[in-house]
């Protein structure tokens, strides 16, 4: 049963740092399109956030639970799995609490007169704020199981 769940926690933390990339890239290109563009590339954001990010937050820390049973039983929990354990947490409510939640707001978006609406300037800054928060996070944690393991 270890495989299985080792199996969904690197698919997990795959889809959630590769779709955060994604995000990136694409935030990144649609800064040169027009405003009728430029939201068509954050309803694709709120896709790749939806359906690869969130998912792939949720599936590392549902893994992760299973997977530290084992060092909860002994009671003993090394630094590195307790970094990693914290960083992943903060990271995955970051991701499914604000991130893909703003991502979705953005993909709703309308251009009004051509123009980019109001709420685009501040949702964009609160997508790209938590976005890096939640990635760094992972990236945290990533770091703390392979190179803190020793």
């Amino acid at each position: 049963m270890r495989g299985f769940w080792l199996l969904v926690h690197v698919l997990g933390f795959t889809l959630w740092l590769g779709g955060g990339i994604a995000t990136m890239v694409a935030g990144v290109s649609a800064k040169r399109l027009g405003a009728g563009e430029r939201l068509s590339a954050y309803r694709l954001i709120g896709a790749i956030q939806r359906l690869l990010v969130g998912p792939g937050a949720i599936a590392v820390v549902l893994s992760g639970i299973f997977l530290a049973q084992p060092y909860m039983k002994q009671g003993v929990v090394p630094a590195w799995l307790g970094v990693m354990m914290i960083s992943g947490i903060l990271g995955a409510l970051g991701a499914v609490g604000v991130s893909v939640p703003t991502a979705a707001k953005l993909s709703r978006l309308q251009p009004e007169g051509g123009q980019l609406p109001a709420a685009f300037q501040t949702l964009r800054k609160r997508q790209i704020l938590a976005a890096t928060i939640a990635g760094g996070f992972g990236l945290i944690a990533m770091f703390a199981a392979t190179l803190g393991r020793g």
